[in-house]
């Protein structure tokens, strides 16, 4: 058998193409604005975004861009290790380590590389890396390369600081990372940061909150671990830029000895081309624009708040999320295809999520700045249209 006679076999999109019931790649047409998403030429209420603060629209956002493209034009042009850094860069990392409340920031060209190049730069022969158990895929593949250099890697139930303290005092090691979603993406739910703060101080862990999901939405802009109150007491945070910070790339916040050490010793720092000048003061307005907003809370979480009462109250299986992501939980894929691809046909757009994203088969709503009550109202009129559709599926499956 050569190579790529596993690309042959595999039939798994095509299946579902054959049948209408493919649900990825969709190509917009144009912004999501105003909550609104242009779709295959059809306006759709775009429930799928992660642009909680709807900043990607913003003027000073696209402004800040464009000047910079003007000034430094469209690339970095190399790694930033030898000739492609730029002031933009560092004027962001300093403000991005103000901001967070750390000594020092490192930006990485995108979130899920900050985690691959923070977890395999840090752990390596003789560590620990204990992950959450629903941890997002580029933790699990920062773990993946630590193990190859000799970590060893364990789980821990999810938000479980109980099961993390036994697994902790079973391996009695002195040095071992702990890396937790401050926000689980497709789950919703906070990390419980005060009770994993203890656990990793009394067995002399070190701590890592990847806080994609919760920078700009919570702690007045800071994420979970202000949220929580434990500014100061965890060691390591990293966040994406693509989010609320309306842009491309991530960064790590650390001490400031640490920062220098994954400086010079991350791959896929050093490896890959500096962050685009347009990306990067993309993201640095986008913060400004946070911080400038830090004492009002985001409309994105009354918005998730009021469409996951209205969705309850339909008979939807809503899990107890906290935050703007909003699962809305199928017993099986056949059944959130369907759903997914009827809302659509309806002007609903959500976001198709399997295993192994998450436990389970679910549409992924996320809710933003731009969801206004009318553009709520039109969706959830909707999915009580729709109603008879699709909850006899709930009812076979109990």
């Amino acid at each position: 058998m050569d190579l790529l006679e596993k690309c042959r076999a595999y039939t798994q999109a095509d299946e579902a193409r054959d049948v209408g019931l493919y649900p990825f790649y969709p190509a917009f047409q144009g912004p999501a604005e105003g909550g609104q998403a242009v779709l295959d030429g059809a306006e759709v209420c775009m429930l799928g975004s992660d642009n909680y603060r709807a900043l990607s629209v913003n003027a000073q956002v696209i402004g800040a861009a464009q000047d910079a493209i003007a000034l430094y034009g469209t690339s970095a042009t190399g790694s930033r290790l030898l000739n492609g850094n730029l002031d933009l860069h560092e004027e962001l990392e300093a403000d991005l380590a103000d901001f967070f409340g750390y000594e020092a920031a490192l930006i990485f060209s995108t979130g899920y590389m900050t985690n691959l190049g923070v977890v395999s730069a840090l752990a390596g022969h003789g560590d620990h890396v204990f992950l959450d158990e629903k941890a997002h895929a580029s933790l699990i593949d920062g773990a993946r390369l630590a193990k190859a250099s000799g970590a060893v890697v364990r789980r821990f139930a999810h938000n479980d600081p109980e099961d993390l303290a036994r697994q902790l005092a079973a391996a009695a090691t002195a040095s071992a990372l702990v890396a937790t979603d401050g926000v689980s993406s497709t789950e919703g739910d906070l990390a419980p940061v005060a009770e994993l703060v203890s656990v990793c101080e009394e067995f002399g862990a070190t701590l890592l909150v990847d806080d994609a999901h919760g920078v700009g939405v919570f702690g007045r802009g800071r994420g979970v671990i202000e949220q929580a109150g434990m500014q100061g007491r965890v060691p390591l945070m990293t966040l994406t830029f693509s989010k609320s910070l309306a842009s491309q790339g991530g960064a790590v916040l650390a001490d400031a000895k640490t920062i220098d050490f994954l400086r010079h010793t991350s791959r896929p720092q050093i490896f890959s081309a500096g962050l685009s000048p347009a990306d990067t003061a993309a993201a640095h307005a986008a913060l400004r624009e946070v911080r400038r907003r830090a004492d009002v809370e985001p409309d994105a979480l009354a918005a998730a708040a009021y469409l996951r009462r209205a969705l309850d109250a339909l008979g939807y299986d809503v899990a107890g999320s906290a935050s703007p992501v909003i699962p809305v939980r199928f017993p099986d894929q056949v059944s959130m295809l369907s759903a997914q691809r009827l809302l659509v046909e309806h002007g609903v757009f959500t976001n198709a999520v399997l295993p192994p994203a998450c436990e389970g088969y679910q549409l992924r709503i996320a809710c933003t700045d731009a969801h206004t009550p009318d553009v709520l109202d039109a969706a959830i009129s909707v999915f009580a249209t729709l109603r008879e559709d699709l909850l006899p599926r709930y009812r076979q499956a109990a």
